[in-house]
């Protein structure tokens, strides 16, 4: 009996420390930053996965849009999609974010810049994931609130989805 709880304290210990590692090893920037480096933070549904990449793993995502918390203006009529309340956003499974996968059905909260420029016209019209998506829950949405509604607006960052691939900074 005394060996089965050393093994299972033991094999405990491992799985925590693993834990750990893989928390570690994708660190999240704050969120007050987060919001900062965002031009658009929109919560919605995923209503659609399309472009998939099986090259790079990537894909992008037609989202229907519940709720702009910031930069409703900077979403110009050529973003919009179905009547207005739907927007094409890229840059899921992105390796420089941590939490950026989803599922047709999926609510979120996400942190998007514009498509840059590099990316070629085909990508005018898209808007993409800045850093990690937020679960909606109370608690999520009066943070991400309290951060737009605080910000002050005085560090000018340049958005992750700006710079070249191979060049992005690691988060």
């Amino acid at each position: 009996m005394g060996s089965q709880r050393t093994v299972a304290l033991l094999v405990a210990g491992v799985l925590f420390a693993l834990c750990g590692h893989c928390r570690a090893s994708c660190p999240e920037r704050n969120l007050e930053d987060r919001e900062d480096e965002a031009n658009i933070v929109l919560t919605g549904t995923v209503d659609e996965i399309i472009n998939v990449d099986p090259v790079h793993n990537t894909y992008s995502c037609k989202v229907r849009v519940w709720r702009y918390l910031k930069g409703k203006t900077s979403v110009g009529r050529e973003i919009l999609l179905d009547g207005g309340n739907k927007v094409m956003i890229g840059g899921f499974g992105n390796p420089g974010i941590c939490d950026n996968q989803v599922s047709t059905g999926d609510t979120r909260i996400f942190f998007l810049n514009p498509a840059p420029e590099y990316m070629g016209p085909e990508h005018k019209t898209e808007l993409m994931l800045n850093s990690s998506l937020m679960r909606i829950t109370l608690r999520n949405l009066e943070d991400v609130e309290h951060c737009v509604e605080e910000g002050t607006g005085t560090r000018l960052y340049l958005p992750l989805a700006q710079y070249p691939p191979l060049l992005a900074p690691h988060s």
